[in-house]
């Protein structure tokens, strides 16, 4: 399961926002998060999951 979670700089770039943005996505919770070894790991579901919301709060 974890070779499936992305890195704050892949989210990054898959968003394509800095990597600042994705940290405080991460730090107010608006993206869920674990940590693996003291770094931040972002499953692709939860990608898809915040961009559905921005889709549904943006109509």
């Amino acid at each position: 399961m974890l070779h499936g979670l992305l890195t704050v700089r892949d989210v990054a770039a898959q968003l394509y926002v800095s990597n600042a943005t994705v940290y405080k996505l991460c730090t107010t919770r608006e993206l869920p998060y674990v940590r693996v070894l003291g770094a931040i790991r972002i499953a692709p579901a939860d990608i898809a999951a915040y961009l559905a919301r921005l889709r549904q709060a943006t109509i």
